[in-house]
């Protein structure tokens, strides 16, 4: 081989070796970060070292390259300060600079990085629309995500919105949603707010009845903003907030999960991913003490995920850029206008870039990011859910529909209708205000409402006392009281009154003594007897107790009757446990509990009613543990099988139910009234076709026939006893029959007043008489003359004595009042029912013989005399002297006593 070949060879060697030689990089790669002042020990800062620590702990991407930091702190909003320190960074000789993320500072770090030919990769968002040729933005476009708020506004059928911005820079961000053709079919209101005026921008927007808000916000204002939601009660389900962050999964969320209130938003980082959740828990472990990259809910945010993809995007570059170009160390200051010759091609390189990150796929052009994927989060009773995702491109998609729709109202004919655009739908489907404002109904072709399914009440066990339901609790111990008063008022009537008075002995008609039949024993002998309806051998004579008497009878007729008239009700009737008869007694007792559907229409109208009544069936439910909501009608229709539950449904299903098991019911009448109808698209020509043809069927009375057949047919149906449907005897109140009462009552003051009457009446005849002297007998009656002669010559001391005191006692007059009293008295103290017979005008004594009562006289067979209002001397005449009457016989009914 000569000479010529051998250097050939070589040559062609050296060919071969050149680009695994030039294709080599430094072993150390200086990179330069900028932060400001708050930004230091932050979670951005340490997801940049965490980065870099785990480039140059795996040697997977660079295996022979280290990559060395230098940090530099910058006051914000200094951009003089911020162009010094990028300036020592550029002389300490770094090749690439990261951030800072405030856009002021940002600007002003490009334009030296774009002057020296030094990458920069922000992670910030940028509204220059202008290509930077040497700056790569790992931050998602915002043309590319205005186009992301506009499809979900457009899938969610806003016609009116309100967006929410803090500054001139959210004003300038958000422009696009109002400029764009879109935009111009929806009515936008813009209100600029900041925590001193969220208050009054919130309650413009309630006011005005916007219900779809688009806000951006700063995150540390973000918990101003959420407080003011709670405290003008604009939590609910009517509203829909769609909020600009990617972190609305750091911030709490708890007192938004249960009231059904719409909160959207969209999430760069899909922690649901194995890859990403592997790198974060490497994180975790890397965080010093007392700083964190993730927060305590293991997330971690936007800007963190962004600053550490694009360190993983600038050591891909560096790695791609090795296999075929050389870095050369970049010997550059800010004071020479000299620009670093590898900048160009490095840039290059990691502009094209494509990879996998936390923050989803990475594509760039022109440096601006536009491959991406924002995962769509929405609120739900436990947390922020993942319900579907949006690409550049290809636009939204929505895994979970149902979730955008108000509670009750999403099912799947829904998505068909306004997704996949069908003709019509037809299901159990009830019209209402807010599915007619997305899709079209014909009229109802079936009319119901929501009732109550419950299982059949037992049969009432027999009872001991069941005689006594008829009348409740209350009238009994009112009988009783009725009873007890009658008879007491019937004895001191009986002894006040003179007529009741009588001779026991009608035989001896001058019997000085009168008794009374109706003692206290007899009084209530004679009351017991007429309410049992047996009589007694008593009988009132006097006007005063007959009143008594008959308005007894009167009561005890009503009562007898009432009480006859309920009993019949209730042996006839079946008696059933029925603890619940109507909604009001559902809710107001909490030993059965009660639920719905756990989505429907039938929950969604005890959540928005305004009758108290299903308020407060709708706090129970809501609050009830555990829940009583069920995921399907066969699970509700077991629990209410096992007892002590009811279930709330639509009355169409509750019919269809009952009438094929025995053991369940329908409770009261229907709570509201609603119809099915058939869906159609907005505008859709076969929506008025339909309804006529609705309309027809009906009047033809088709639609019940089919009814009747799908729902009643006999092999389908149970056989019920009518028995069970019958209503139950209700006992009888004071409302009832409380009026028998007061005309007792009314009877027994009437009857006092006659009593009173008649002794004022027979106190009145007999005056004359007591105040009358004694009377001496003719001269002619020689007995009577034989007796004065003896009496005035043996007893004329004691005679003169006994004259003036007789005198004496005819000028006392007793007073009437008086003499009521002391006959009350004796009746009060039960004294025997006998007496001494008053004497009257009529039957005054004639016979001087007369002998007075004596109030210790030895009561006579049971009978006690009683002192006579008349007083006469008594007058003993000598034993040996014997009264005889000579005159003419004595009329009849008069003796010597007087009568």
């Amino acid at each position: 081989m000569n000479l010529g070949s051998l250097v050939a060879t070589i040559f062609v060697l050296q060919l071969l070796q050149l680009p695994f030689n030039v294709a080599t990089l430094p072993s150390v790669v200086k990179i330069g970060a900028i932060f400001t002042h708050d930004q230091k020990n932050s979670s951005t800062e340490l997801a940049f070292k965490y980065a870099v620590y785990k480039i140059n702990k795996d040697k997977l991407i660079l295996p022979e390259t280290t990559l060395e930091y230098d940090i530099q702190y910058v006051p914000k909003d200094d951009s003089f300060h911020a162009s010094k320190k990028a300036c020592q960074q550029v002389k300490y000789g770094v090749q690439a600079v990261f951030g800072p993320s405030d856009p002021i500072l940002g600007q002003h770090i490009h334009s030296i990085c774009d002057a020296l030919d030094i990458p920069h990769l922000e992670a910030r968002l940028d509204l220059d629309t202008e290509a930077k040729e040497f700056s790569i933005n790992l931050y998602p476009a915002q043309s590319l995500l205005n186009a992301a708020y506009q499809d979900i506004m457009e899938f969610l059928n806003w016609t009116k919105v309100a967006i929410i911005y803090e500054d001139d820079y959210g004003l300038v961000k958000l422009r696009e949603l109002v400029r764009s053709p879109k935009s111009r079919e929806i009515e936008v209101n813009l209100r600029q707010a900041d925590p001193d005026s969220y208050r009054q921008v919130l309650s413009e927007m309630k006011s005005k009845e916007i219900r779809n808000l688009i806000v951006d916000t700063r995150p540390e204002h973000m918990h101003h903003f959420l407080r003011m939601i709670l405290q003008l009660q604009m939590n609910d389900y009517k509203y829909h907030y769609l909020f600009t962050t990617f972190d609305i999964e750091t911030f709490d969320l708890e007192d938004f999960k249960y009231n059904f209130v719409n909160i959207t938003a969209f999430r760069l980082v899909d922690a649901e991913d194995v890859d990403v959740r592997g790198i974060l828990r490497d994180m975790e472990r890397y965080q010093p003490s007392g700083n964190t990259i993730l927060n305590k809910s293991r997330v971690i945010q936007a800007e963190p995920a962004l600053m550490y993809d694009s360190v993983q995007v600038f050591a891909v570059g560096l790695r791609t850029l090795e296999l075929s170009h050389a870095l050369r160390p970049a010997n550059i200051s800010c004071e020479l206008e000299r620009s670093w010759d590898g900048g160009l091609s490095l840039i290059n390189y990691i502009n094209s870039v494509k990879m996998k990150g936390i923050s989803g796929p990475i594509e760039f052009t022109e440096g601006r990011r536009i491959q991406f994927k924002l995962d769509l989060l929405k609120l739900k009773q436990h947390s922020l859910v993942k319900v579907g995702e949006w690409r550049p491109g290809a636009g939204v998609n929505v895994t979970d529909t149902v979730a955008f729709f108000e509670p009750g109202t999403a099912n799947v004919t829904l998505l068909v209708i306004t997704i996949l655009k069908a003709d019509l739908a037809v299901g159990s489907m009830t019209i209402n205000y807010a599915r007619e404002s997305v899709i079209d109904f014909t009229k109802p072709f079936m009319n119901l409402g929501i009732s109550i399914l419950f299982k059949v009440p037992t049969s009432h066990p027999a009872r001991l006392f069941s005689f006594m339901n008829p009348l409740a609790i209350q009238i009994w111990l009112y009988v009783l009281a009725a009873y007890v008063l009658v008879s007491v008022m019937m004895f001191v009537v009986a002894r006040i009154s003179p007529y009741e008075w009588n001779n026991p002995h009608p035989c001896h008609a001058g019997s000085e003594l009168v008794e009374n039949q109706f003692s206290l024993a007899n009084s209530f002998w004679f009351t017991i007897g007429t309410l049992m309806q047996q009589g007694s051998d008593l009988n009132p004579k006097a006007t005063s107790t007959r009143i008594v008497g008959g308005i007894w009878w009167f009561f005890t007729l009503i009562i007898i009757s009432s009480y006859t008239a309920n009993l019949a009700a209730f042996l006839t009737v079946e008696r059933m446990i029925t603890p619940i008869e109507n909604a009001e007694d559902l809710a107001g007792q909490t030993d059965i509990s009660y639920g719905t559907l756990d989505s429907g229409s039938t929950m969604t109208f005890f959540r928005d009613s305004m009758i108290e009544t299903y308020k407060k069936m709708w706090r129970f439910m809501e609050n009830k543990k555990p829940s009583v909501f069920v995921p399907t009608y066969e699970e509700g229709i077991q629990r209410v099988l096992q007892g002590d539950y009811a279930f709330l449904m639509e009355s169409t299903m509750l019919d269809y139910i009952v009438q094929r098991d025995c053991n369940l019911t329908q409770i009261g009448g229907l709570l509201d009234s609603k119809g099915y109808g058939i869906a159609t698209p907005m505008g859709s020509p076969w929506r008025d076709k339909i309804s006529l043809a609705i309309l027809e069927l009906q009047e033809k009375g088709e639609i019940q026939i089919l009814y009747d057949k799908w729902w009643k047919s006999p092999g389908d149906t149970c056989m019920r006893t009518e028995k069970g449907k019958e209503s139950k005897a209700n006992s009888l109140g004071v409302d009832n029959i409380g009026g028998v009462f007061v005309v007792l009552l009314c009877g027994l003051a009437f009857a006092v007043l006659i009593a009173i009457f008649e002794f004022c009446y027979s106190n009145r005849r007999s005056m004359p008489a007591e105040r009358r002297a004694p009377v001496s007998t003719p001269a002619s009656d020689p007995l009577q003359g034989i007796s004065q002669s003896v009496q005035q010559q043996q007893q004329q001391p004691q005679q003169q004595e006994e004259q003036q005191q007789n005198q004496q006692h005819q000028h006392h007059q007793e007073s009437l009042c008086s003499e009521m009293a002391r006959e009350l008295c004796r009746a009060l103290r039960c004294n025997a029912s006998s007496r001494r017979r008053r004497a009257c005008e009529k039957c005054s004594t004639h016979v001087l013989g007369y002998t007075p009562d004596n109030p210790t006289a030895t009561p006579l067979n049971g009978m006690r005399s009683q002192r006579s209002s008349l007083s006469v001397p008594t007058v003993e005449l000598p034993q040996h002297i014997h009264m005889h009457h000579h005159g003419p016989p004595l009329p009849p009914g008069h003796d010597y006593d007087g009568t």
